[in-house]
């Protein structure tokens, strides 16, 4: 009777061996899978070494370094130009002080969701000086649960907390009502998901996905005031900040980040979008009550 051969086990190959050249996949998805690629990547990623939040593996087969957070879903492909940032980020502590927590708050971030749900990032758009003295006029203050080597990061100008002396809030940095209006755009075709804003002399632009800062021209973030095109978006012009005009501060996640997100109920940041409609109001309301007395003054002036 002949002998039934035993099936070989797939080699061991990581996603970049193998040729796939995935720059993230989902780790719990491989982790149980049965299929021979899911059997690839089990054999040949292992753990290196536990970082302070997360772990790092390697492949047995060609080195290549992984990245898995703490939440133990996703795993990152940590590209040898990121290597640095990884042991920066894994070497310190960055935390800010309260001083500068409490003018932060004071601004409010923008979130960055998560594959997973929920949020991995925190973001501030601020004014910074550094403790060397430089200021920089377009600048985040960025919490962080992961290094900084999505691919959502890659052509960023990064940095770290610890050299951050000041923050306050920046003339480039659009009113907190317009933030949350790009951060909650609805894509209209494809790339393609704008907000209306115009400028006090009637300048129209439309900006594209969220957005924090504004520079055009002789406008400033802090000239803009949300609008409606009613659709007819030709009439505004497209307008924005390239990300390398804006440096990025890396901080520390923190338990209590909730309190500094512009949508957060009760957070200091979220009583600038609510009073922005009032200031509209009261502004209507105050030229209605001029045009009142303008037209009652004309009707003096005709009974004479």
């Amino acid at each position: 009777m002949p002998r039934l051969s035993r099936k070989s086990s797939p080699p061991a190959a990581c996603p970049q061996c193998s040729g796939k050249k995935y720059i993230s996949f989902n780790w719990a998805r491989f982790q149980h899978g049965h299929d021979a690629e899911s059997k690839q990547v089990q054999r040949a990623l292992k753990i290196e070494r536990q970082l302070k939040h997360g772990w790092e593996y390697a492949c047995e087969n060609c080195g290549s370094r992984w990245y898995l957070g703490r939440d133990g879903i996703m795993m990152s492909y940590i590209h040898p130009s990121k290597a640095g940032l990884v042991e920066h980020w894994n070497a310190g502590t960055y935390e800010v002080s309260d001083e500068i927590w409490d003018e932060l708050g004071k601004i409010g971030a923008t979130a960055q969701g998560s594959i997973a749900g929920g949020r991995t990032s925190a973001e501030v758009p601020c004014r910074v000086t550094t403790v060397r003295g430089e200021t920089f006029d377009m600048a985040y203050v960025s919490f962080q649960s992961r290094p900084p080597i999505d691919l959502w990061q890659d052509g960023r100008r990064i940095r770290f907390c610890d050299e951050v002396a000041s923050v306050e809030p920046s003339p480039y940095t659009l009113p907190a009502d317009v933030r949350l209006a790009t951060s909650r755009a609805q894509e209209i075709r494809m790339g393609y998901a704008p907000t209306a804003v115009q400028a006090h002399d009637g300048h129209l632009f439309q900006l594209n996905w969220a957005n924090d800062f504004f520079a055009s021209g002789p406008y400033k973030g802090e000239d803009l005031r949300l609008t409606d095109l009613a659709g007819d978006w030709d009439q505004a012009d497209m307008a924005g900040v390239p990300s390398e005009y804006i440096l990025y501060f890396v901080a520390d996640w923190r338990a209590d980040l909730d309190s500094l997100y512009l949508d957060a109920a009760g957070g200091r940041a979220s009583e600038q979008i609510s009073a922005v409609p009032e200031e509209d109001e009261n502004r209507d309301a105050s030229a209605e009550d001029e045009s009142g007395r303008l037209e009652q003054a004309e009707g003096t002036e005709e009974r004479d």
